[in-house]
């Protein structure tokens, strides 16, 4: 699973000005790799994610997934299927509960409720929480607790591009490098492509390469391949 962007602007009118978020962008995630996308505030971090999640649709460029461009594809059922994100408010359901949280987005693949419960689970064990959760509400849960269950719910739906945005952002030291561990993971044991974008140094770190935005435009920092 292979992640292209190429020649990708991508700009916004505020009140008083256009905003050139993203420049002429043109790179590579592939399948089995952690990559880290750094930057200050503003850089157009963020707007470049949203960009490779198809939340954006680019002025100019192309994004394809697999060989398949985005501006053609049946978006919903991409991000379905293909391409999660992973927020640092943890975007989960709030009446649901950790088990239904995990589940739904196998629900909206039409997977029979016990097939689709038996996989919440077993993705749920997976990332440390035990059957004691499942009938928790994520206001229950801690910091650390409410991203492993929005990384199991991005493992069960079986998406092979997963992206982060800030995914450690509002935890303390111990559960961040918990979750470091879950997306590293992901990519060198699952294979998925895994996209992180961050301020903290611990996670680029440790990634396999690190892609610096500056005023929309994107370099490659250092490749640890």
């Amino acid at each position: 699973m292979t992640l292209t962007l190429e020649n990708v602007s991508f700009s916004y009118r505020t009140r008083y000005q256009t905003v050139n978020a993203v420049k002429d962008v043109s790179c590579a995630f592939e399948a089995g790799t952690f990559s880290a996308l750094v930057g200050r505030s503003g850089s157009g971090k963020t707007t470049l994610l949203s960009l490779m999640a198809g939340l954006e649709k680019p002025d100019s460029g192309t994004i394809t997934v697999n060989g398949e461009s985005m501006a053609q594809a049946d978006i919903d059922r991409l991000r379905r299927e293909q391409v999660s994100v992973i927020y640092q408010n943890y975007n989960l359901f709030p009446l649901l509960t950790v088990l239904e949280n995990v589940m739904y987005p196998l629900l909206l693949k039409k997977m029979p409720r016990k097939e689709a419960e038996q996989l919440a689970r077993k993705t749920l064990a997976r990332v440390g929480l035990d059957a004691g959760y499942y009938k928790r509400l994520p206001a229950m849960l801690s910091g650390g607790e409410q991203q492993r269950v929005a990384i199991a719910r991005t493992l069960a739906s079986g998406t092979e591009i997963i992206l982060a945005d800030e995914p450690t952002g509002n935890l303390d030291g111990e559960n961040a490098r918990n979750i470091v561990d879950l997306l590293k993971g992901l990519a060198h044991e699952d294979g998925c492509c895994v996209v992180v974008v961050t301020h903290d140094t611990g996670i680029a770190d440790q990634a396999d390469a690190v892609y610096r935005m500056d005023s929309g435009a994107l370099t490659l920092d250092q490749d640890l391949g």
